[in-house]
């Protein structure tokens, strides 16, 4: 990572409270192989530009749930949600849904997710009646299919696939 003070394009430093949110999603990258790249030149400047809000849980004072979500270029998105695996299933993910959708002012947002992790977010689906839009095997990890919910532009395809417009976000 550059500093901050070099031309045009170049990545300031992670602040310590960045950090810390990587170092929570990491265990994510092997779903979303370049996360720390990603994070750098799109979650850290968003967040700054004030595109881009992350939302903390902590218990304990430990990092327990963590939400990304971005407004900007026209489109609002769930970025990232994670919960700590012991603090699954008591609600967090609920709450920092809850605060995302509030920041975006949009009741659905576009959401992805990994086909093997639905289990996981099929409550929050259900609650926020989130409609799944495409499918699509190889977005992120060769062999694997990301689900997108609440996407408009998308173009039915056979066998469920679509296509359309959407981004890594």
């Amino acid at each position: 990572m550059g500093s901050g003070s070099g031309p045009k394009g170049s990545r300031e430093a992670l602040g310590a409270a960045e950090a810390e949110a990587l170092a929570f999603l990491m265990p994510l990258s092997s779903d979303y192989p370049g996360l720390a790249a990603w994070f750098a030149a799109k979650v850290a400047p968003g967040l700054r530009a004030g595109t881009r809000t992350l939302h903390r849980l902590e218990r304990g004072g430990r990092l327990t749930g963590l939400g990304i979500a971005k407004n900007e270029d026209g489109e609002r998105k769930i970025c990232t949600l994670r919960v700590a695996p012991e603090r699954q299933g008591h609600g967090d993910g609920l709450r920092l849904m809850d605060a995302m959708l509030e920041w975006l002012d949009d009741d659905r947002p576009h959401f992805t997710v990994a086909e093997a992790k639905l289990p996981a977010f099929e409550r929050i689906f259900e609650r926020y009646r989130f409609v799944e839009s495409w499918r699509r095997r190889g977005l992120y990890v060769p062999e694997r299919t990301e689900l997108g919910f609440n996407h408009a532009g998308t173009t039915p395809l056979p066998g469920g696939e679509t296509s359309g417009n959407y981004s890594r976000g």
